[in-house]
C-alpha cells in the first residue's frame, strides 16, 4: 500500500463481542444500538455471527466527536466454538464480556482461548453491575489466574463495569474502544478494490445463495465481482446491515450479497475485481487448493453420513 496516497485514511474499528451464555453480550450490544436483537434469537440465544454498524459519539481534540465501530456478536454456548473462533480472527478489538453474577466459565476461558491465539487486542467488560457488583474483584483474581492482567492488578488491560440494562458505564466502554482503535493505527485505502472476509453464508429458495461480508480494505461498488477461493458471485446489489440498498460500501462495513453461483465459505476471504474474467481466474486458479483441504483421509474409523438442516452455513 502506498502511504503517500492521500486515498489511506482511519478505518473503523471491528468489534467482536465474546464470552459465556447468558452473560449478556445481546443485551450490551442491544443497548448501544438502541435495538431489541436479543427477542429475535431463539431462546434469547444468538445463534449466528451478526454484524452491526453504528455511529458513536466520543470526547475528541475539537470537543465531541462521531465515530463508527462495527460490532460483531457472537453465540456463547459451547457449540458454537467455531463461530466464535471466526469472530476474533476478523476483528481488530475484542471484548470479552463477563457477568458480575456468574464469574468466568468454561466459554469465557474458550473465548480467553480464541482472542489469544489471534492476537487480538481486547478489553473486559464486567456486565450486569446492576444485579451483583461484589463478585468484580474475584473475577479479576480469576483473570490473573488465567494470565489476564488487569488495568490495577499489574496488567495493561483494559476493564470496564457495565451493565447492558441500565446503559452504565457504556459511554466509557465506546470510548476505550476508540482509544484502543487509535493506538493500532487502523488504516485502509479507499480507492483499492474491496477485500475482507465472509462471516455468514445462506441459501434461499426465493433469493438464492447470499452472504454477509465485512470489508477490511477498499469499496465495493456495484458491477464489481466478488470471489473467494470456491464462490462467485456478480455485484448487482449490495445491502447494508438495516436492508438499505447502496451503491457502495467501503472499510469497516458489514454487507450482504446475493447471487453467488456455490455458497461461499464461511471465514474465508474475499475480493473484489472488476471484471467477471479476473474473478473467474481467481476462483479456477485457486480452486485445487480448496478440492485439496476438503478431502478426508481415509484411516479405517467408520463414518456415518448425515443430512443436517440448518438456516445458515455458520450454524
Amino acid at each position: 500500500m502506498d502511504k503517500n496516497t492521500t486515498n489511506i485514511i482511519p478505518r473503523p474499528p471491528i468489534v467482536v463481542i465474546m464470552g459465556h451464555i447468558d452473560h449478556g453480550k445481546s443485551t450490551l450490544l442491544d443497548y448501544i444500538r438502541k435495538t431489541n436483537i436479543v427477542d429475535q434469537e431463539e431462546g434469547g440465544i444468538t445463534q449466528h455471527v451478526r454484524a452491526y454498524e453504528v455511529e458513536v459519539k466520543v470526547p475528541g481534540s475539537g470537543g465531541e466527536e462521531k465515530r463508527k465501530i462495527t460490532f460483531i456478536d457472537t453465540p456463547g454456548h459451547e457449540a458454537f466454538c467455531s463461530i466464535r473462533e471466526r469472530g476474533s480472527r476478523i476483528a481488530d478489538i475484542a471484548i470479552l464480556v463477563i457477568s458480575a453474577e456468574d464469574g468466568i466459565k468454561p466459554q469465557t476461558l474458550e473465548a480467553l482461548k480464541c482472542i489469544k491465539s489471534d492476537n487480538t487486542p481486547f478489553i473486559v467488560a464486567i456486565n450486569k453491575i446492576d444485579k451483583n457488583r461484589n463478585g468484580v474483584e474475584k473475577i479479576k483474581q480469576n483473570l490473573a489466574e488465567n494470565e489476564v492482567l488487569v488495568e490495577g492488578w499489574g496488567g495493561s488491560v483494559p476493564i470496564v463495569l457495565v451493565s447492558g440494562k441500565t446503559g452504565e458505564n457504556i459511554p466509557e466502554l465506546l470510548e476505550i474502544i476508540s482509544l484502543q482503535a487509535e493506538l493500532e493505527e487502523l488504516k485502509a485505502d479507499t480507492q483499492k478494490a474491496a477485500e475482507g472476509f465472509v462471516i455468514e453464508s445462506s441459501l434461499s429458495p426465493k433469493q438464492g445463495i447470499s452472504s454477509t461480508l465485512v470489508i477490511k480494505n477498499g469499496t465495493l461498488k456495484t458491477g464489481d465481482f466478488l470471489a473467494t477461493r470456491g464462490a462467485f458471485a456478480p455485484v448487482r446489489n449490495i445491502e447494508n446491515f438495516k436492508g438499505e440498498s447502496l451503491k457502495e460500501a467501503t472499510v469497516s462495513s458489514p454487507i450482504r450479497i446475493t447471487g453467488w453461483d456455490k455458497i461461499p465459505v464461511v471465514g474465508e476471504a474475499f475480493f473484489a475485481f472488476k471484471t467477471k474474467n479476473e474473478a473467474a481466474d481467481f476462483v479456477a486458479t485457486n480452486k485445487e487448493e480448496t478440492d485439496k483441504n476438503s478431502e478426508t483421509e481415509e484411516d479405517g474409523r467408520k463414518q456415518l453420513t448425515l443430512i443436517v438442516k440448518a438456516d445458515t452455513l455458520g450454524s
